[in-house]
């Protein structure tokens, strides 16, 4: 009986000294990673955002939603980018009352627009001002946001894909996501994550967390991904037109 508990402690304690050493490491690790000057990478991508020439992209809810009208959820956006002056989108959204999914496509070269009727899904013109964003300029856009970080720490390492990136945490003020989130409101601060690809400083992906809209919930969560940067696209107005 005494043999049995003698082994049972020393079991134990094998367990808290592996908790011990493994906690340990992980603070060392941070503190490792917290030494890392993230100006650097920052530049580099900033000055890869402001030469990119095309991307296809996603900018989803991973929680809440934003609202384009009242009663109209927007859960994600994703498309293409052909820089300057072309993309091609489409937004997938719900109704709440009744509940029903809604997608709408646009394609704007230079000055036109297209987008889909909500009810027929035919395309028809419209001016390209009308619409709620512009992303045409998405490069110069998501330069302008990296910048725009407050506070930037390397957090550590990840591989992402068959990327390795560098993951930075930071702030943001809300009114500096305007150009990406249509309808940002003043003075929100916002969490920011950047996945940076080590080799080159390409952007990856971007979490956004906070309120940005005033009618965001808190808990919000927005995560942007960008894929097949600079490789060719072709983006021309809908068969019909």
């Amino acid at each position: 009986m005494v043999v049995e508990l003698r082994y049972k402690l020393l079991i134990v304690a094998l367990m808290v000294a592996v908790l011990l050493v493994a906690c340990g490491s992980d603070r060392t690790t941070q503190a490792e990673f917290s030494d890392i000057d993230p100006g650097p990478a920052m530049s580099q991508a900033v000055a890869q955002l402001l030469a990119l020439e095309s991307a296809s992209f996603t900018l989803d809810h991973l929680e809440g939603s934003t609202i384009l009208v009242p009663g109209v959820l927007m859960t994600k956006v994703s498309g293409e980018v052909s820089i300057p002056g072309r993309f091609s989108v489409t937004i997938e959204a719900e109704s709440e009352f009744p509940k029903s999914y809604i997608e709408i496509s646009i394609i704007t070269i230079d000055d036109t627009a297209y987008m889909t009727n909500i009810l027929s899904g035919r395309w028809n013109q419209i001016s390209a001002d009308s619409l709620p964003f512009n992303l045409s300029g998405l490069g110069q856009t998501l330069a302008d946001i990296v910048e725009a970080v407050q506070g930037p720490m390397v957090i550590g390492e990840e591989r992402r894909g068959d990327l390795d990136t560098l993951y930075i945490k930071g702030q943001i003020a809300s009114e500096d996501l305007s150009e990406l989130v249509p309808g940002a409101g003043q003075g929100f601060p916002v969490q920011l994550e950047l996945w940076l690809d080590q080799s080159q400083g390409l952007l990856q992906q971007v979490h956004i967390i906070g309120r940005v809209v005033p009618t965001d919930e808190k808990n919000t969560v927005r995560q942007l991904i960008l894929e097949d940067i600079n490789q060719p696209v072709v983006i021309e107005p809908p068969d019909d037109h």
